[in-house]
């Protein structure tokens, strides 16, 4: 398990959802979690902890360690408070993504534009067709 500790810097709350920004002073972690009945705040000294399963390995001209790695064209963007599902075209099925509305900001993407997305393929299931 990876540990990484830091300090709260920001909060953003919609519906169940909280979006949390954790200053590690060598870089901000930005963390998604069902509100519980845990509460955090602003400065709170914290932990964060995920597998390494979940890791991404990229270059820096960002070729991904992903074996799922397809470009499609985005043919839907819909902006919430805090999270963005994008959806795009693949071989006749829908695929979509949600990410960080900060996230679609930085990736300056829109409909009718290529881009990369990948999924790791241990957290792909498989189920026989019918």
């Amino acid at each position: 398990m990876n540990r990484v500790g830091g300090v709260i810097k920001e909060i953003k709350k919609s519906g169940e959802i909280e979006h949390i920004i954790v200053d590690t002073k060598d870089a901000l972690f930005s963390v998604l979690i069902l509100s519980s009945n845990e509460s955090y705040k602003v400065a709170d000294r914290v932990e964060l902890l995920f597998k390494e399963s979940e890791v991404m390995v990229a270059t820096i001209e960002s070729k991904v360690s992903a074996r799922n790695s397809f470009v499609s064209k985005i043919i839907e963007i819909e902006e919430g408070e805090i999270l963005a599902n994008v959806t795009f075209s693949f071989y006749g099925s829908k695929i979509s993504s949600i990410i960080t509305r900060e996230a679609l900001k930085d990736l300056s993407c829109g409909v009718g534009d290529d881009s990369r997305w990948f999924i790791k393929s241990n957290e792909v299931s498989i189920l026989r067709a019918k």
